[in-house]
């Protein structure tokens, strides 16, 4: 057997979702922004991407996060975003992962032990590892600025009326709405019943002028520490098993611009496996006309081990098979 290319990986599990953070094996990319390497990757290299997330190497809900050189000076790493149906500007599960994975390795300065910079297609994004003893127990995201794009609009999905939505950026662009009047609730029998729903709900707003790229849903918590559960679909692939980081930036803005939510005052998001995020609102900005918050996420990721994926030209699936 004779094998044509070897990509090398770590991989996390942020709150029970999977991050597959790309060490090795990507070609020289062009651009002068982490964004611009990240779309000349998707335009000349996006075989890599299926190769990492589709069978027999990934499943549906597989997302991988690619360490580069960064272009911006004050970053330590470039980190882009992937997973099994598209790319993405910023995630916050996957930052999580790649801040506790790249420090546990060896990979970060043991200058920036304790805060760096990376660059993602979003922004700069700052990675604080919290220690206990001598390993990462969780990690602080402080994210790109996120901000309200729209207060509560109605929709109507099929027959359930006047559905509030709120649409809220936090590095991607979401539409927040509860799970109660649809009949569903955060828990693994739902899910694709809510995946159905997303893609119907994405297309509404998309009529109405809105372009999201996932849709928040939340309900009732379980544990008595946390404030909402919630879980994130795109309509594609599989849904988030995290509580989700962007989205946790997003639902904070939100609370914080409606009075709802204090500087400081934590909230905690739990997601479908009961895991929990933290989000805050830690200052205000105004910029491009608008109030935009600087936010926090705080969650713990676990390595779960480390691949050499290797792929050889008599295989036939070797680009990988996806199904819905």
């Amino acid at each position: 057997m004779r094998f044509s290319e070897m990509i090398e990986t770590v991989d996390t599990h942020t709150a029970g979702e999977p991050t597959r953070i790309i060490l090795s094996g990507i070609p020289k990319l062009e651009g002068n922004t982490v964004k611009e390497k990240r779309d000349y990757f998707k335009e000349k290299y996006d075989y890599i991407r299926k190769r990492l997330t589709y069978e027999p190497r990934g499943h549906a809900g597989m997302l991988c996060a690619a360490v580069i050189p960064p272009c911006a000076p004050e970053a330590d790493f470039g980190i882009f975003y992937m997973d099994d149906v598209q790319y993405l500007d910023m995630c916050g599960h996957a930052s999580i992962g790649v801040g506790t994975a790249l420090q546990e390795i060896g990979l970060v300065p043991p200058e920036h032990k304790d805060l760096y910079i990376i660059e993602t297609p979003a922004g700069l994004v700052k990675i604080k590892n919290n220690f206990k003893e001598n390993y990462v127990d969780s990690t602080t995201v402080r994210n790109v600025n996120s901000y309200v794009i729209e207060n509560e609009i109605k929709i109507d999905v099929d027959d359930i009326k006047d559905i509030p939505v709120n649409i809220a950026y936090g590095g991607n662009v979401f539409a927040i709405l509860p799970a109660d009047p649809f009949g569903v609730k955060i828990e693994p029998p739902y899910v694709n019943k809510i995946k159905e729903y997303s893609a119907n709900i994405r297309k509404i707003l998309k009529e109405k002028g809105f372009d999201v790229n996932l849709v928040q849903w939340y309900s009732t918590p379980k544990a008595a520490d946390a404030d909402l559960r919630v879980m994130h679909s795109s309509g594609s692939g599989l849904p988030d098993r995290s509580p989700g980081g962007t989205g946790t930036s997003s639902k904070v803005a939100w609370l914080y611009e409606n009075g709802k939510l204090k500087l400081d005052e934590p909230f905690v998001h739990e997601g479908i496996v009961d895991a929990p995020f933290i989000g805050t609102v830690r200052g205000v900005e105004q910029k491009n006309g608008r109030n935009e918050y600087i936010t926090e996420i705080t969650g713990s990721a676990r390595i779960t081990g480390f691949h050499k994926f290797v792929f050889d030209d008599t295989d036939e699936l070797k680009d990988g098979f996806f199904f819905e």
